[in-house]
């Protein structure tokens, strides 16, 4: 049986969006774009203060190898589940330094591309696989 990341309850639309993976990419990773600059960009597990990743994109839908498609989930009020390294109920989430894990929002005082809030948590419970609101 597949792993359920889109819980969308009819709430906000949800997007699927095909993409090329440039890593390894397992369902439930919260993902970047990668080489922007290029014609063709790629999206990867997101992590922090990587160079050349730049800011959240979305959520993986399946499993891909590297080159391989990716179905990516975005928009705004979806509910999905999200791999997350730490977690509390109703608490927003920004990008960990484990790929494609997100945490418990904490700013350090400077504004960088990945102290952002991706996502809210819409349940309390363990670190893995948590339903969350994207932003």
């Amino acid at each position: 049986m597949a792993t359920e990341i889109l819980v969308n309850d009819g709430g906000a639309p949800a997007r699927i969006i095909p993409v090329v993976a440039a890593a390894a990419i397992t369902a439930g990773q919260a993902l970047a774009y990668f080489d922007v600059a290029s014609s063709d960009a790629k999206v990867k597990p997101l992590k922090t203060g990587t160079t050349g990743i730049k800011d959240f994109a979305g959520v993986a839908l399946t499993d891909c190898n590297s080159g391989d498609i990716c179905n990516m989930i975005t928009g705004s009020g979806s509910i999905v589940r999200i791999l997350c390294t730490d977690v509390a109920g109703g608490v927003p989430m920004m990008p960990d330094n484990t790929s494609g894990q997100l945490k418990i929002f904490a700013a350090t005082g400077t504004t960088l591309s990945h102290e952002q809030v991706v996502a809210i948590t819409v349940e309390d419970g363990a670190a893995g696989l948590v339903k969350c609101r994207l932003c």
